[in-house]
């Protein structure tokens, strides 16, 4: 079946974006929204972007012109009889939609797909008072819509494998990248985006370190575009928290995916990010973000011991021109607390001295100690700042906060891929477009090497004794055997 005429079901942002790529991708666009007002505003907005666009020379000459005589405002339902494909871009109400799709399925033509753009509700229970479920799917695009590439295929139980096949044409006809998606809580980006927030928000409520320097240390050592508390105040903490909820309750409290009572907190006190004007952080009178404490106008000198030495070293050896000694005594655990490291090795807490080396590629250290060590910590971290490193100091944890941070995206990312969510290829490309990441779960949980991934996540687990921790069965598989994180099963590797 060619797609000629687009049915959009709902004139708000959503809606009116969904009804603009259609127009630009040459579509005859049905827009129907019960507010007659507010489906009349829309219109006008959506062809004067265009004709902004055409300003732009990003299209055609006249093309503005050509969009609204292709763009029809519907009265009524009636209206969508002769499209290919309707979206429906309404109010999250699982009721209110069920209803929508049960009138439409009465008025479009038997071989019509119908699509549903919810961001959490299940397809298949949108679907449930259709006669005919198999031409129902879901098409989960990304605020603003023209701007995002990527749109999640969401493939219900009963959805057809012809009606996948046009969902793929259809997006790639106005402009989007597609991934195909399990029906389920979340689907795959709001689901795997819970690691890198929730993780964060456990370590700030350890009291471990606080936001800025965990928003620091995921930009700076890890590439992220926008730290986790800053992405989360952007976006609204009322609606992460409760995204958060639902995709929690829905996966039936699966520790890994369970929140924080500081981020109830948050939403509880009205405290909602930029746009109430302060979350984690403050915005009233203009928001600068802190940057790393600075190199000592007088360079420290010390003269470490380095525990158990590795070539990770080498770069802090030269750095430095390092002359051994016994003014501190410098480990690098994976995944453990200092004061685990400290015990098993039998050193002294107030010497010893813990540094994160998986950033040294980008010259991006964090360092801690156990208790007592605070003064070595101290001392430590201004000697690698004069010899040109960017250093963060946080209070003892195990797996620091890159290690932990990046090995939650890692282990959410595989359990994405044993339940079936998405392939790993569509898992790592989703998270890159949709979130900007610099690298996919599985592309980061490579990265590390997967038998360092799961060492982490065990030592994480033993230190804490929560299952929040618990490695997924994929990336122990692939640690054990020593293969890489996307390897596929021997039934679906064809």
């Amino acid at each position: 079946m060619n797609l000629e005429t687009l049915g959009v079901a709902g004139a708000g942002p959503m809606g009116a974006g969904i009804a603009q790529i259609g127009l630009t991708a040459g579509l005859k666009v049905v827009l129907f929204d019960v507010n007659a007002e507010a489906l009349q505003k829309s219109a006008k907005e959506i062809i004067a972007r265009i004709a902004r666009m055409e300003e732009k020379k990003q299209m055609e000459s006249g093309y503005a012109e050509q969009a609204e005589k292709r763009l029809i405002l519907a009265g009524g339902l009636a209206a969508f009889a002769p499209c290919e494909l309707v979206i429906e871009a309404i109010i999250e109400r699982l009721d209110i939609k069920q209803k929508l799709f049960a009138d439409l399925e009465a008025i479009v033509a038997e071989n019509a797909v119908l699509a549903t753009n919810t961001s959490s509700l299940s397809v298949a229970a949108i679907a449930a008072r259709c006669k005919n479920k198999s031409r129902i799917c879901g098409l989960h695009f990304f605020n603003p819509v023209p701007l995002m590439k990527l749109v999640e295929i969401v493939v219900a139980p009963a959805t057809s494998p012809d009606v996948v096949t046009f969902a793929e044409a259809a997006s790639k006809l106005i402009g989007k990248i597609s991934v195909n998606v399990k029906d389920a809580p979340g689907f795959l980006v709001n689901l795997q985006g819970r690691a890198y927030a929730q993780e964060a928000l456990a370590i700030v409520q350890e009291s471990v370190t606080d936001p800025a320097t965990v928003d620091r240390i995921m930009r700076d050592a890890a590439g992220f575009r926008m730290g986790p508390f800053e992405l989360m105040d952007l976006t609204g903490i009322d609606i992460n928290y409760a995204a958060t909820s639902y995709i929690y309750e829905g996966y039936q409290h699966d520790p890994r995916l369970k929140t924080t009572t500081l981020h109830a907190l948050m939403s509880n006190a009205g405290r909602f990010g930029r746009k109430t004007g302060e979350g984690f952080f403050d915005y009233a009178n203009g928001f600068t973000f802190p940057p790393s404490p600075a190199a000592p106008a007088t360079p420290r000198i010390l003269h470490p011991k380095i525990l158990e030495q590795g070539p990770e070293w080498h770069a802090i050896i030269e750095a430095t021109a390092l002359q051994p000694g016994d003014d501190v005594t410098l480990i690098a655990p994976l995944g453990e607390d200092c004061a685990t490291a400290v015990h098993r090795l039998g050193l002294d807490p107030k010497k010893t001295v813990a540094i994160d080396l998986t950033a040294i590629d980008r010259k991006h250290l964090t360092v801690m100690s156990a208790l007592g060590g605070g003064q070595a910590a101290t001392d430590t971290a201004e000697w690698l700042r004069g010899a040109g490193f960017t250093v963060e100091v946080i209070q003892d944890s195990p797996g620091f906060v890159l290690q932990r941070m990046l090995a939650m995206i890692a282990n959410l990312g595989c359990e994405l891929a044993q339940i079936g969510v998405a392939t790993p290829k569509d898992i790592d490309l989703a998270m890159k477009l949709a979130q900007n990441y610099p690298k996919g779960p599985i592309e980061f949980a490579d990265w590390l090497t997967p038998a360092k991934v799961f060492d982490i996540l065990q030592q994480l687990q033993a230190t804490t004794g929560s299952d929040r921790y618990r490695p997924s069965l994929w990336l122990r598989r692939r640690a054990l055997l020593g293969l890489p994180a996307g390897t596929l099963p021997a039934s679906t590797a064809a």
